[in-house]
């Protein structure tokens, strides 16, 4: 499966792509790009999205975006957390729940001890940012399954490494603070907020966890930062997280793509949720459809197996009485199209009536139409393909009505039309036929 990390902060966009299986996961690919304004931002996605298509996309918004508070529940299970989060911070948050989207992360190792309440970061984004977020990758042609904060992807990261005793981990304005196995704060700071800053942020964790950070990581680099923890007199140390002896041009981006925590895309802002109940039933149809098809090419080979000997004993006797009808010919192809074409050179050869003479047959056929009452003269009789050409005189019109009529009644013509009738000397009436054959000469 392909998952693409997306990382999106002020003035730089980076990706990181992976492909995830059954027995290992491997980075593919990731780039990290400045740009000065949304519309170049836009481009460069529209580039990189063309090899996206059926990814899972994880994308992140800014850390100092969201309102975050820490609850503590006896119990880690994320369906009961999701239902008990919003009665826990209604009364402790200056806005209206209906708002904000709301999400969580279970800090710590992630796992409730019996007897014990297990941290959980309580965080909250409002609607219109979100709904920003989304229109801007629409823009660009990219639909996002995941959105999440930018310092979920140090979470991932810090699950890659192995770090003793308590340590921070900084990327930009990104931090996450943990001691041996458990995640102690994730947090985004300010650069210009006299409180807001690295140093304040890691004295208000220290402040609330009565632990010391005692060495910092930094993912990407930053002297401002570097400086700033060395005034906590906190060793830091520059390194550059793998994934299968792969670095990737930016480290949250990667933690972001192995990220699966959390996931602001719900309630109104739920991932094409129509589309996939649509793609559910049509695998189901696609599996069903695969089965019947196995199905019926077993059935249909266990059948031709049955009949393949009863298939060739019938084979055996058609070209037996092929031979004993024909026995100056050689049956060299298939003996029932070649009866076929006997039978339509007998066709031919003898003309419709069988009788050896078909313009004679016809010429019969009108002959025994004639009622016996009638006086008919002929002067013209013209047989062309399945056409009969007849022009003639009668006694009167009512002669000319009664051959018609009994000329339908004869098995050999389709179809009988007079042409056209008018009188002629000696009160003789002229007409004119055009008779269609049932089968051309």
């Amino acid at each position: 499966m392909k998952i693409v990390g997306l990382k999106i902060e002020k003035g730089l966009v980076s990706a990181s792509v992976v492909n995830k299986g059954f027995r290992q996961t491997e980075l593919v690919d990731s780039f990290s790009q400045p740009f000065a304004t949304d519309a170049e931002l836009v481009e460069i996605l529209k580039a990189k999205s063309l090899d996206w298509a059926g990814a899972k996309i994880i994308s992140s918004i800014p850390g100092h975006f969201f309102t975050q508070r820490t609850v503590a529940f006896p119990f880690a299970d994320r369906k009961r957390v999701e239902k008990a989060l919003p009665f826990e911070i209604e009364d402790v948050v200056p806005f209206a729940l209906e708002d904000v989207v709301l999400d969580h992360i279970t800090l710590g190792n992630g796992n409730a001890e019996k007897g014990k309440e297990t941290p959980t970061l309580g965080l909250m984004l409002p609607k219109a940012i979100l709904r920003q977020h989304l229109d801007l990758l629409a823009s660009a042609g990219i639909d996002p399954q995941v959105i999440v904060p930018s310092y979920i992807g140090l979470y991932a990261v810090f699950r890659m490494m192995k770090a003793e005793g308590c340590s921070a981990l900084v990327c930009g304005r990104d931090l996450c603070v943990a001691c041996n196995d458990a995640v102690r704060g994730l947090r985004s700071f300010s650069d210009s907020a006299p409180t807001g800053g690295l140093r304040h942020t890691i004295h208000a964790i220290e402040t609330e966890h009565r632990e010391r950070v005692e060495k910092a990581f930094l993912l990407c680099g930053d002297e401002d930062a570097q400086a700033q923890l060395g005034e906590l007199d906190i060793v830091v140390e520059q390194v550059a997280p793998e994934l299968g002896g792969k670095k990737a041009a930016d480290p949250v981006s990667l933690g972001l793509a192995l990220s699966d925590q959390t996931n602001f895309r719900t309630g109104e802002f739920a991932y094409r949720a129509a589309d996939e109940g649509i793609r559910r039933k049509k695998r189901t149809l696609i599996i069903a459809a695969a089965a019947a098809a196995a199905l019926f090419a077993v059935n249909l080979a266990v059948k031709t197996y049955v009949v393949e000997s009863g298939y060739g004993k019938l084979d055996r006797e058609i070209k037996e009485i092929y031979r004993q009808t024909f026995p100056d010919s050689r049956a060299t192809g298939d003996p029932l199209e070649l009866m076929r074409g006997k039978l339509g050179e007998a066709k031919k050869k003898f003309g419709v009536l069988g009788a050896g003479a078909s313009a004679l047959d016809v010429l019969r056929a009108v002959t025994d139409g004639i009622p016996k009452e009638v006086r008919v003269s002929f002067t013209e009789f013209n047989v062309e393909g399945e056409r009969l050409k007849l022009q003639g005189e009668a006694s009167s019109f009512e002669s000319v009505d009664k051959i018609k009529a009994e000329m339908l009644k004869s098995p050999v013509f389709a179809e009988v039309t007079v042409l056209d009738t008018r009188m002629g000397v000696e009160n003789r009436v002229k007409f004119r036929m055009d008779i269609k054959l049932k089968q051309a000469l």
